[in-house]
């Protein structure tokens, strides 16, 4: 038996892996209902008739228990990105990638599958958290009703693998697990998100989010191969981290994730982004420049001024220091990076981020 084995993690039915998920989160959030109950709603809502969920149904039990999800096709940043908000998220996966992968003739038939196929999801878990104290070596720590492992973890690659099956699915709470919560105990909910991501400030953390929305999940380089090119822009969050290199850099031939991006889906989630990152700089507590006048941030005027926006949020930045205001330096930062990513694509930072 694993020394992850937890009992009441382990789902009753052979097929009801998405509805103990769910029930696992539904706990988390105070309401006690047990697996049998749920697999009794489910089936006279038609998300359950005896041969599993469907993927499209998963997080409906949640969803009817007042609990509202977001369904998507995820990746590694967007996983995070849901961790990092204090959100609960059920992933689909091929579960014979992670369950019978030890020996060579297992990892030879998981190949086989995935080339030849069939390959495809036949598993729901929970993804608890993921272990980057050792880039090198990053784990993925799950929640598994079908093993009844709490808390084990997976190498990055294996556990991608195992979710690429499934094109990524996700399905995670559009609101934070309250603070009684496995993991929650230190959780700022006023702030919403975690402080940092791997070293990362949670401001900075999201334009690589952001970025990865405009990647593919896989992609034919010029030789022929099958490639993604997240795990590219992994290794750019990491040397960033690391301060091995400056944000600007990432956007250089040493990382092959440059040669696949769609600015336009970029710019699409990286708006939103730079909008609520404004929006929660407090302007009122600093004068960045005697003529913006009491209003605080007003890109229109700051237009018309023709000012140099480096030099506006850089003295930010040093007025934000002066008192101490951490979380206001860090978005005045994002905006810096930010302009980094236009003026390294080509993208008229004014006209796509303060003027849209």
């Amino acid at each position: 038996m694993s020394e992850y084995f937890n009992p009441e993690v382990q789902q009753q039915y052979p097929d009801t892996c998405a509805i103990k998920s769910q029930q696992l989160v539904l706990e988390d959030f105070g309401i006690d209902v047990s697996e049998t109950q749920l697999v009794q709603t489910a089936n006279a809502n038609g998300w359950y008739n005896g041969g599993g969920t469907n993927p499209q149904d998963v997080g409906n039990l949640l969803n009817l228990a007042g609990i509202p999800v977001t369904k998507q096709d995820g990746n590694v940043f967007t996983l995070v990105n849901e961790l990092a908000q204090g959100h609960k998220v059920i992933v689909g996966v091929d579960a014979d990638e992670l369950w019978h992968n030890d020996s060579v003739s297992e990892k030879w038939t998981n190949w086989a599958n995935d080339f030849f196929g069939p390959q495809g999801g036949n598993h729901a878990l929970i993804v608890a958290g993921i272990d980057t104290s050792d880039p090198n070596n990053i784990q993925v720590i799950v929640k598994d009703p079908g093993s009844g492992d709490d808390g084990k973890p997976y190498p990055l690659e294996q556990f991608m693998d195992a979710w690429a099956d499934t094109q990524c699915y996700m399905v995670s709470t559009n609101i934070s697990a309250p603070e009684y919560a496995d993991g929650m105990k230190n959780f700022d909910y006023e702030l919403g998100h975690l402080h940092n991501v791997a070293g990362v400030s949670y401001p900075d953390f999201q334009i690589f989010n952001d970025i990865s929305m405009g990647l593919p999940e896989q992609v034919t380089n010029i030789d022929g191969n099958i490639i993604s090119p997240i795990p590219s822009l992994t290794d750019a969050f990491f040397d960033y981290s690391a301060n091995e290199i400056d944000f600007s850099q990432i956007f250089t031939d040493n990382y092959i994730f440059n040669d696949y991006l769609d600015c336009n889906s970029i710019n699409s989630s990286m708006q939103i982004t730079s909008h609520n990152g404004l929006e929660n700089i407090d302007w009122n507590s600093i004068q960045p420049m005697d003529s913006m006048g009491d209003g605080g941030f007003n890109p229109i005027m700051l237009s018309e001024m023709n000012v140099d926006y480096n030099t506006f949020f850089n003295d930010c930045i040093n007025q934000f220091s002066a008192i101490g205001d951490v979380d206001s330096m860090e978005l005045c930062q994002q905006q810096l990076n930010i302009m980094d990513y236009c003026e390294c694509n080509n993208i008229d930072y004014s006209a796509n981020f303060l003027m849209c």
